[in-house]
């Protein structure tokens, strides 16, 4: 019947329209063969076998073949789910290379070695429901498989899993929405399983269930563009990759996953680093050059984003939280707690940002915003919010910290740091080893760096930071001998620095264990707690421009060593210790070059605007401009050698009011500078000094209650360039 059957076939076919097509049905399996492709088709041993177009079959195994009308695309698979059953349709091209399995709807298919000597890349297109099937494709050569609404799970596997080790195309069709689940406690690496180059692309939506490990596991890289991507639920990470990651437009969003949001490792042991177009790339990295990427993670020491290799935001809009707790299982090669930390973005490469917009939300225990050896801006907008508890331990104090690196190069951008959490940190950089002697605190091998703006034209980010949380720990000031005591600060021979007898942690705005070097930007720094500094180097600060605003309980500026202002405009206000303190404990502590420094303290004595251990140790160096008022030094009317210009210490005038303008001017009424505070306090020393003010010449303080409307720079209470001067004489000084 068959042969009979196959003999009216070809006699149909050979005075067939070209529309027509010629279907071999083998179980649930129809090849289709074009009419116009179909040539002569024979029979071989003894009528057993037909052979069409290259694909040989035993005539016992045909169930049905039939002629319609059905339109045919060359390089085509299709398959189609319904409940428990799945049929395949092979097109007449590539049908003696493909090889096709169907159990129930579990669907297996051998993409043959011919494909890659014959018609080119196969599409699959797989669609319609199933509650257990599968589409397994194994193959030597690239392929698309598109998603054409597809809910598909496997109640004993991966409903889709490709073992190609080429480029895989994972097209979700336009206006689809596709679902894909596995089963739970399996032993499969995911829902989504590519062995090979995952592109995905589309307009479409796919949605993953990952319920024994991972919700996408590529085995080499992973691109994706155009297509949304949910990932709303996985046991293990969100998406894992090998080589890199690039989002290069679409949405992404990951949730309710029991570790990480997105993490690539290297494919091989030896980076290549970032290649051009990124090929041949196996760099660990993850590229966001577009798109939206929404990453939530809850899990202990989870990341939303973990790299191999470097983190870089190009453009887009990321928008991550984590949660999760702080790990302190782990231990180095020596013994020691190795805590691992719930993380924004974490790489031990580099955190680059050169656009887009970044929100990163840590409540995580010590957890971080971003953690990298090197953090580099240069452009977009990255704003965290870290209210991440501190957690102490036997030896050491765990805190968080919004931004965590090695080295820092923040070069442009706008950049938005809130720590609220016991101990948080706005940006901690470097590292090196700490030595406590007594009450004196010293650091050796310091490694890393801190730079921020740009030398060449002054240029440089906008940085506000807001640290509220309070000290983790106690801490208690030493004593002087016999138990009297200093409580604290400057002025104390005995703990000039402010030691603590404990191993506390203050939340602090920026600590810096390196040098710090500001060439510009803008900087706006508030702190509301004991302790808390809002910029820390133990080892010395150069300021050389832009503009920097620091409100703080505790010293705005600290330093180990010497601090430098040789440009730009700083106006430091505490209300709880120094303003400006150096331990650097010799000439030079404290240097005025070309910049203006305003620096005041409302607590009273001892502390001080500008606090490096004596008068005698301010340097000044330049045309500058240099205002301290708030305690007074060890040496209450010291002398500054070598000064390049006339200055006066002076304790007049005693007090200072809110909202009044004081104008140091010269006898013929010329404007050198004219300053505001912000909250009226008794003043017992105050350091004026101005481009130029010359040795013995007299000088006038005068307050209005009127604001300067025609000054050249106006920050936060210090006007400079401007022509007003107020009406009451309220100090007489003669510059030494």
């Amino acid at each position: 019947m068959i042969s009979r059957l196959i003999v009216i076939t070809a006699l149909a076919l050979a005075t067939a329209t070209h529309a027509q097509t010629l279907n071999v049905v083998t179980g649930n399996v129809t090849a289709q063969y074009p009419a116009t492709q179909t040539g002569e088709m024979t029979y071989s041993n003894g009528g057993q076998q037909l052979t069409i177009m290259g694909k040989t079959y035993t005539v016992g195994d045909i169930d049905q073949i039939y002629i319609d009308h059905t339109a045919v695309s060359d390089s085509t698979v299709t398959v189609s789910y319904n409940g428990a059953s799945a049929a395949v349709t092979i097109s007449g091209d590539i049908a003696k290379d493909i090889t096709a399995t169907v159990d129930g709807a579990h669907v297996n298919i051998v993409q043959g070695k011919g494909i890659d000597n014959g018609a080119g890349e196969v599409e699959y297109i797989l669609s319609g429901t199933s509650n257990d099937g599968e589409f397994y494709m194994s193959g030597t050569y690239k392929a698309t498989v598109q998603l054409a609404g597809l809910a598909l799970t496997n109640a004993s596997g991966s409903p889709v899993n490709i073992q190609d080790g080429k480029r895989i195309k994972l097209s979700v069709k336009k206006n689809t929405v596709n679902t894909l689940t596995d089963c739970a406690n399996g032993s499969q690496k995911a829902c989504l399983v590519i062995k090979g180059h995952a592109e995905f692309q589309g307009n479409g939506t796919l949605n993953i269930y990952g319920n024994t490990n991972h919700a996408i596991k590529a085995s080499d890289y992973m691109t994706l563009k155009n297509c949304t991507l949910n990932v709303v639920a996985a046991v293990g990470d969100g998406i894992q990759a090998n080589g890199y990651f690039q989002q290069k437009s679409g949405v992404i969003s990951i949730s309710n996953v029991g570790d990480d949001g997105i993490q690539v490792e290297l494919d091989g042991d030896t980076p290549t680093g970032e290649t051009d177009g990124h090929d041949d790339e196996d760099s660990g990295s993850i590229y966001i050059d577009g798109g939206t990427l929404t990453a939530s993670v809850t899990a202990t020491a989870a990341k939303c984003l973990k790299a191999d290799g470097n983190v870089k935001v190009n453009s887009g809009t990321l928008t991550l939280k984590a949660a999760g707790d702080i790990d302190l299982t782990g231990t180095d090669d020596e013994g020691n707690i190795d805590p691992s930390y719930t993380a924004g973005i974490k790489t031990d490469a580099a955190f680059i940002h050169n656009g887009g917009t970044i929100d990163i939300t840590v409540t995580g225990t010590a957890g971080r915003g971003v953690s990298a050896n090197d953090i580099v801006t240069n452009g977009g907008t990255l704003t965290i919010n870290n209210s991440g508890a501190g957690k102490q331990g036997t030896n050491d104090n765990y805190t968080a910290k919004c931004l965590k690196g090695e080295n820092f190069s923040l070069n442009a951008g706008t950049i938005t740091l809130t720590a609220s959490g016991t101990g948080g940190k706005g940006i901690l950089a470097g590292s090196g080893t700490k030595t406590s002697s007594g009450f004196r605190t010293t650091w050796s091998n310091v490694t890393g760096s801190f730079s921020m703006g740009n030398a060449d034209d002054g240029t440089g980010p906008t940085l506000t930071i807001n640290t509220t949380g309070t000290r983790l720990g106690t801490s208690s000031p030493r004593l002087a001998p016999g138990g009297g005591g200093f409580p604290g600060g400057g002025g104390n021979p005995w703990n000039p620095g402010g030691e603590t007898t404990d191993n506390s942690s203050s939340a602090k705005a920026i600590k810096s264990i390196p040098p710090v070097y500001i060439y510009g930007g803008t900087t706006e720094i508030s702190t509301a707690t004991d302790g808390a500094e809002g910029l820390e180097s133990k080892t010395g600060i150069d300021i050389e421009g832009g503009q920097h605003y620091m409100k703080c309980y505790d010293d705005c500026i600290n330093s180990g060593g010497q601090i430098y202002f040789n440009g730009g405009t700083s106006v430091c206000y505490s209300f709880g210790n120094d303003a400006v303190d150096s331990n650097a404990g010799n000439a030079g502590a404290i240097t005025i070059g070309n910049g203006a420094v305003f620096a005041y303290n409302t607590k009273g004595s001892p502390e001080e605007g500008l606090d490096c251990d004596n008068n005698s140790n301010i340097r000044i160096t330049g045309t500058g401009i240099g205002i301290s008022a708030g305690g007074v030094q060890s040496s209450a009317s010291g002398t500054i050698s070598n000064a390049q210009q006339g200055y006066a210490f002076t304790s007049s005038p005693s007090s200072y009011a809110k909202n009044t303008y004081y104008t140091l001017c010269d006898a013929a009424g010329n404007n050198l500078v004219t300053y505001s505070f912000e909250a009226a306090f008794s003043n017992k020393c105050s350091l004026l000094t101005a481009t130029g003010m010359k040795s013995g010449t007299t000088y006038y303080v005068k307050s209005s209650t009127t604001a300067p409307t025609d000054a050249v720079t106006s920050w936060h209470g210090l006007y400079l360039g401007s022509s007003a001067t107020g009406s009451t004489t309220v100090a007489t000084i003669k510059a030494k």
